[in-house]
């Protein structure tokens, strides 16, 4: 059985609701053919074949995603990911079929006899797929859940117990051995076809998506990303507490301190660096299904574009004033500062007063839309919180993305960074285009403005003539 034929069945049996009595049912089809189709497989490399998996323990994680996903009514859906961790599950304690000796001699061995055991060791990561708005299209569940089935197979550990010999004079001893193992193949890419156009979409948009998958795996923060975070908390904190500055200068300091405790707390960012080409972030963009893009949207993502690499002065660790194209270094005022000024900011009084700037990710933001022709906040316009309540009390806050809006992070009673939407997958995850932020291979995250993959934030303002009725 191939993934195309796991597709396949599948996607029949979804395109059939008459054909679903409950989603108990759905739980075991899913089961059934995914079990199918790792029996038709082979552990990579040394080819043994799995006999039997957890299927009960998988189908009550399936029945389990099922409920959650019932339950909710509205914006974007984690069950792609809900169903990766019950395929998980079906790794706890399967069996190979024993007797055929592994490739690979066992340890201190020269050949294996035969395959007495076999267990698993680690059970595997599923990486996180990007969630899904509310759709009726059961291509998209698929090729995200297939995409995800690929990576996580790549990742199972396990131990071989052996009969193998170990070199001796005269002749070879037989005795136990042992051996690791990782990873399991199934045959076949994923869905075929159906025009001729759709091959080299499809894989793009599958080599794309695989990519962004792998770098949100580097969410995790080593030890010289956390000494930088615990710095630059204790500047921001520096700059919030003086009672002398601003008050919407001080309140993107305390925004930032915030950003900085969540981290700290977590021991995670919440998104990483998109490591990918111009060509690569271009295509992507050009691929955004139509009901994610709007014009005045495109128009914020075309300028944001240019402002892509600016660094702050005195990068790294930077300084908060400066910004110009390439990451050319100058004391003097630059784009940063030009966007402190759509704000209502003297950036550069904070230079001259403290040798600093104040943080600029909303400032980023304000100036990107302004310039695209958009109506902005009216106060506090260099604060996320104010983005975020004066979104949602004009009616342009979304749970479902657009390009060109400002994505918030934090939570919602406490808003404390904001970027904007520069494309969109098929399956509804996103890439955005921030400022006062990481990139570049700079630790820091206030360097400059670079593009990003979002692993988890709270929602979005939408352009409000983007704001469907």
């Amino acid at each position: 059985m191939s993934l195309s034929s796991f597709k396949n069945n599948l996607l029949r049996y979804m395109q059939n609701p008459n054909g679903i009595d409950k989603f108990e049912d759905f739980a075991d089809k899913i089961v059934f053919e995914y079990d199918l189709l790792i029996k038709s497989g082979f552990q990579t490399i040394n080819n043994n074949k799995v006999i039997s998996g957890n299927t009960d323990l998988m189908r009550t994680s399936v029945e389990n995603a099922c409920r959650k996903a019932l339950q909710k009514d509205k914006g974007l859906h984690d069950f792609v990911n809900d169903l990766g961790d019950a395929t998980r599950q079906y790794w706890i304690q399967a069996e190979f079929i024993v007797g055929v000796p592994p490739v690979i001699p066992a340890i201190a061995t020269i050949g294996n006899i035969l395959l007495d055991s076999a267990i698993i060791s680690n059970i595997g990561v599923w990486t996180p797929q990007p969630p899904t708005p509310p759709n009726e299209d059961s291509n998209i569940l698929l090729d995200s859940f297939i995409l995800g089935i690929q990576q996580h197979l790549t990742t199972i550990q396990g131990f071989y117990f052996t009969l193998s010999l170990y070199p001796s004079v005269p002749s070879p001893i037989p005795n136990q051995g042992v051996l690791q193992f990782q990873g399991y193949t199934v045959v076949g890419g994923g869905a075929p076809s159906t025009t001729a156009s759709e091959p080299t979409q499809e894989s793009f948009l599958t080599k794309v998506l695989k990519k962004l998958g792998n770098l949100l795996k580097n969410d995790e923060m080593d030890e010289e990303h956390k000494e930088e975070a615990e710095k630059e908390k204790l500047e921001a904190d520096a700059v919030a507490n003086d009672t002398s500055l601003p008050s919407q200068g001080r309140t993107s300091a305390q925004e930032y301190s915030k950003l900085k405790q969540t981290q700290l707390n977590e021991g995670k960012v919440n998104s990483v660096p998109a490591d990918i080409s111009d060509e690569e972030a271009e295509e992507l963009e050009k691929e955004t299904p139509e009901e994610y893009k709007c014009e005045s949207g495109e128009k914020v993502v075309q300028i944001a574009k240019r402002d892509i690499g600016i660094l702050e002065t005195g990068s790294p660790p930077g300084n908060n004033y400066g910004g110009f194209p390439g990451g050319v270094q100058k004391d003097e005022p630059g784009r940063i500062d030009e966007m402190f000024d759509n704000c209502g900011l003297d950036n550069q009084a904070k230079v001259r007063k403290t040798g600093s700037g104040y943080y600029w990710c909303a400032a980023a933001v304000t100036t990107w839309w302004k310039e695209a022709g958009l109506p902005l906040p009216p106060n506090g316009r260099a604060g996320c919180d104010f983005w975020m309540q004066w979104g949602k009390q004009n009616g342009y806050w979304s749970d479902t993305p657009k390009i060109g809006a400002a994505v918030l992070y934090g939570s919602h009673a406490d808003a404390h960074h904001i970027g904007i939407v520069s494309a969109v997958t098929k399956s509804g995850g996103i890439m955005t285009i921030e400022g006062n932020t990481s990139g570049g291979g700079f630790n820091r995250n206030g360097c400059g403005a670079f593009r990003k993959v979002p692993k988890k934030y709270l929602g979005f303002v939408i352009p409000p003539d983007c704001v469907e009725p």
